[in-house]
């Protein structure tokens, strides 16, 4: 009888990690996708007042965000989707936000990355994927 309920006990705590990795996963794409779309709004004021976007071809997250904040175009800082807090620029904690051009300055994308397996989350574009939908 006490092998039945330790088999059920590892069984349920089994299950029990299976979904809250699930809901992790979910709170992170979540997460990821409102911090995209407010950077994507402060870009696209960026470029309506500078007539292109940031003349970089390639920044981090912290790199975009503080460009953005010193311009002025973010009001108050994103919430960072993988430490659950605030965008600290002093970029010592984890950054999987990548923001590419085109050589012109004409075009953009914004990039999440999965910390584990490196593979796109998700991603935000000036071309063909203008929202989340």
């Amino acid at each position: 009888m006490w092998r039945r309920i330790a088999w059920l006990l590892l069984f349920v705590a089994g299950l029990g990690y299976l979904l809250g990795q699930a809901i992790l996963e979910k709170r992170l794409e979540h997460r990821s996708g409102d911090m995209l779309l407010t950077v994507q709004a402060a870009l696209q004021d960026y470029h309506v007042a500078q007539e292109r976007y940031i003349p970089r071809a390639e920044l981090s997250g912290t790199q975009l965000i503080t460009v953005l904040a010193d311009f002025e175009y973010l009001t108050e800082l994103p919430l960072n989707p993988w430490t659950g807090e605030t965008w600290r620029l002093d970029g010592e904690e984890p950054d999987h936000l990548v923001y590419r051009t085109d050589p012109n300055f004409e075009t953009y994308s914004l990039s999440t990355t999965d910390p584990k397996t490196g593979k796109t989350l998700l991603e935000l574009d000036s071309e063909a994927n203008h929202s989340l939908e």
